[in-house]
């Protein structure tokens, strides 16, 4: 009975827990697949926001709180008003744009 495992990085590693001897485990070929990590483009939102969510999984909050920031510099949300009630967003966006400077 083969299963497949997809790793932290994107990519799906193939075994087979039910072989009687133990096999060199094979990693797919990521053109393959479609949504495997290492064949997206870095600039893409969902890829920025996964790495993010990586990056901070142990503190929600500051997920949370990095994501609001890639939003707002791909889509430029502040500029909207979409986060005109929560300083805590703002002050990390303009730490991260006189960063940039």
């Amino acid at each position: 009975m083969e299963m497949k495992f997809r790793t932290q990085s994107g990519a799906i590693v193939t075994a087979d827990p039910m072989a009687e001897g133990p096999t060199p485990l094979e990693l797919a070929d990521p053109a393959a697949e479609h949504g495997v990590g290492q064949v997206e483009p870095a600039h893409l939102l969902r890829k920025q926001i996964e790495g993010v969510i990586r990056e901070y999984g142990a503190d929600p909050a500051e997920a949370a709180l990095a994501v609001c920031v890639i939003l707002d510099g791909n889509l430029g949300l502040a500029e909207d008003g979409w986060f005109d009630d929560d300083e805590t967003v703002l002050n990390a966006i303009i730490a991260g744009s006189q960063a940039d400077d």
